[in-house]
């Protein structure tokens, strides 16, 4: 995830929490902690902090111990920022469409190929096309043409199978 992203959703903890200050150096915030709730007494105590460590958002209450992952701990104390966070991680790592161009030039068999790419189950090449398209499955123009001289091949087989 991009630290932008996880920034953006740690400054909305600002509405959130008590005591929101941003440290000096870019990546660390600090808050009264919601585990221990911090001083009951003094109300500006702010002990609970996150930061950025070795790659990784964690946090840590230098009060109660409290410590996990920024993630853990939003899912624990700010389920709607937590729902946020896991979509913007799913976005930045799901897979691209366009990362199955290794399938179609590698060996993988044509019978995979005729299944993974639904060849087998649209005669009609347009409308064959025209659903690749709507899955967003994109392709390499060499491997694309791989793959329609397969489906051509496989429905004329097919057909003189069938006659």
């Amino acid at each position: 995830m991009d630290d932008f992203e996880v920034v953006q959703i740690i400054n909305d903890l600002a509405l959130e929490v008590r005591n929101f200050k941003k440290h000096r150096s870019r990546n660390q915030w600090q808050f009264s902690c919601e585990v221990c709730g911090d001083s009951r007494v003094n109300r500006t105590k702010a002990r609970f902090g996150i930061a950025k460590k070795d790659g990784m958002w964690v946090c840590h209450c230098f009060n109660c111990g409290y410590s996990n992952t920024l993630s853990s701990y939003l899912k624990h104390f700010h389920p709607n920022l937590h729902e946020r966070y896991i979509i913007d991680q799913f976005e930045k790592q799901k897979p691209q469409m366009f990362e199955l161009d290794h399938l179609v030039e590698y060996s993988v068999s044509n019978k995979v190929l005729n299944s993974i790419f639904f060849i087998n189950k649209i005669q009609d090449s347009r409308s064959w096309l025209a659903y690749l398209e709507r899955k967003k499955i994109l392709l390499k123009r060499k491997n694309l043409e791989k793959l329609y001289t397969l489906h051509k091949d496989y429905w004329n087989a097919k057909r003189s199978m069938d006659s």
